[in-house]
């Protein structure tokens, strides 16, 4: 699950979408800590992580990620795939993103019933005003796996976000971000059956080889979740 969307850099698992003023090829390979999406830890320990992405001079772009994986829910399966498409560009000082992806997870291809299905689509989109960006995520039908209190699939879910991100060098950033996460679906995770507030706060650096590292905590204001130390390091290349 690591959009992905709006993600700050504290946040690492995540992936930030954006249309590309010239046509390429790029990939990136990664490892962090541990797998944050949307404040939950999806691997336990240390992922393994990577992806190609092609951007069209236009302001679309189509990529595939994946990431190691290890939760309860996910029993079967090692790996999560990202399959997402979009287009991006700026209107004069605001810039724009909007677009799909798929997640899909390997053991929907073993035997036996899998409902609910882990595999979820969702809708995001963002504007973004100098440091500022605004984004939102509407999923559609079985959100990864999630269960009402009564026993029934719990569909769809949504969310806002807000981040910033501040120059602290020609190297270094300062970066947060705080989203609400809401609907059936994200309720369906939470023990009170509520919404809840994601949070992150940290700080990155990238250097012009590609290479980057990233620290930051990931937090939420459910009961008894404590802040997650969440440490990255990671490379991009051209194709």
């Amino acid at each position: 699950m690591n959009f992905k969307h709006l993600a700050v850099a504290a946040a690492v698992s995540t992936a930030t979408f954006s249309g590309s003023a010239l046509a390429q090829l790029s990939g990136n390979v990664g490892v962090v800590s541990e797998y944050m999406f949307r404040g939950f830890a999806q691997s336990n320990g240390a992922a393994v992580q990577g992806g190609l992405d092609y951007a069209a001079d236009s302001g679309f772009y189509v990529g595939t990620w994946a990431s190691t994986i290890n939760f309860a829910s996910a029993t079967g399966s090692g790996a999560e795939v990202d399959v997402y498409a979009g287009f991006g560009g700026e209107a004069g000082s605001v810039s724009y993103d909007i677009g799909a992806i798929y997640y899909w997870y390997a053991e929907e291809d073993e035997p036996g019933p899998q409902d609910p299905s882990l595999n979820t689509i969702e809708t995001y989109g963002s504007l973004g005003f100098g440091p500022f960006t605004l984004g939102a995520y509407v999923a559609f039908g079985d959100y990864f796996g999630a269960v009402n209190p009564d026993g029934t699939d719990a569909d769809g879910a949504y969310g806002i976000s807000g981040a910033l991100s501040l120059p602290l060098s020609e190297l270094m950033s300062f970066d947060a971000m705080v989203a609400l996460h809401d609907g059936e679906g994200n309720e369906a995770f939470t023990p009170d059956g509520d919404g809840y507030i994601e949070y992150n706060i940290g700080v990155s650096a990238a250097l012009e080889n590609g290479f980057g590292m990233g620290f930051g905590l990931v937090a939420t204001d459910i009961d008894d979740d404590d802040p997650k130390l969440v440490i990255s390091g990671s490379y991009g290349f051209d194709l």
